[in-house]
């Protein structure tokens, strides 16, 4: 009798343990269905867009975090595991590259700087410069708002932005210019400077907010080539405007780009 009792109060704790064990089965297969579900998607809309997105990989990074939150943290744990993170990391990725990239996925990338900027630093003490700086940056920063740009960062003297639609940083670069030659601060009429820009369009590669590959690498050297005031535009950004009046264009040559191969026609915008 005694023994019959201990049989069955031992059976009931196995019995409930092992339910439990396959309810934790059952939720972890189907959210690892779910995962690769999510990642064939992901990768789906990389190829439809030709633009590598960082989200395949943060989602390939959560499968194996449901592995691991349910050996650490048990059932709990899963339940604030990887297909929350998988979602909220595809949102976010999503409304960012929504921000920025065209229909057919690429990005206008804008890189600008101050010509002589070393120069001028020197001459004005740094206190002075830094002030110079801060009206410089008010000013490009309200021109680049305007235009729907997407500041990636600040480089000291100078921006790396991202525009959605070449136009559009094509307007933000003349807007600049207009208003540093028509000096619309009074630090900025003290101390004149010249702002030189480069514009290129192409794919590239999104990582933690910034912007990577080759036709960044582009935009930066096509940046280098311009004198202070201008606004020199790639070929590819050139013919992605198509027949328009807004802008003018002049070729201001081939030039060799440095660690790009071939020549490249760069043109002259206004």
């Amino acid at each position: 009798m005694c023994d019959g009792f201990a049989v069955h109060s031992l059976t009931i704790p196995l019995i409930a343990a092992l339910a439990l064990c396959l309810v934790a089965l059952i939720v972890v297969g189907t959210s690892l269905a779910h995962a690769r579900q999510e990642i064939t998607r992901l990768q789906a809309e990389a190829a439809r867009t030709h633009r590598p997105l960082n989200t395949a990989e943060r989602a390939v990074r959560a499968v194996v975090g449901t592995a691991a939150r349910v050996r650490d943290q048990g059932v709990t744990g899963l339940l604030m595991s990887s297909i929350d993170d998988l979602t909220k990391w595809a949102l976010e990725d999503r409304r960012a590259i929504a921000q920025v990239a065209a229909p057919d996925g690429t990005v206008t990338i804008f890189f600008s700087d101050i010509e002589s900027s070393t120069a001028i630093n020197h001459e004005l003490g740094d206190e002075e410069w830094v002030k110079l700086l801060a009206s410089h940056d008010k000013l490009i920063r309200a021109c680049v708002d305007k235009q729907g740009g997407h500041i990636v960062k600040s480089q000291g003297d100078g921006f790396m932005i991202a525009f959605r639609e070449p136009a559009d940083a094509i307007r933000a670069g003349v807007d600049i210019q207009a208003a540093l030659t028509a000096g619309r601060s009074r630090r900025l009429r003290r101390t004149p400077i010249r702002v030189r820009i480069g514009i290129h369009t192409g794919t590239v590669i999104t990582r933690d907010g910034d912007y990577f590959g080759s036709n960044v690498a582009m935009a930066a050297r096509v940046g280098a080539q311009a004198g202070g005031g201008e606004i020199l535009v790639s070929t590819a950004t050139h013919d992605a405007l198509g027949e328009q009046d807004e802008f003018t264009f002049k070729q201001a040559g081939k030039v060799e780009l440095k660690g790009l191969p071939g020549s490249h026609l760069l043109w002259r915008a206004a």
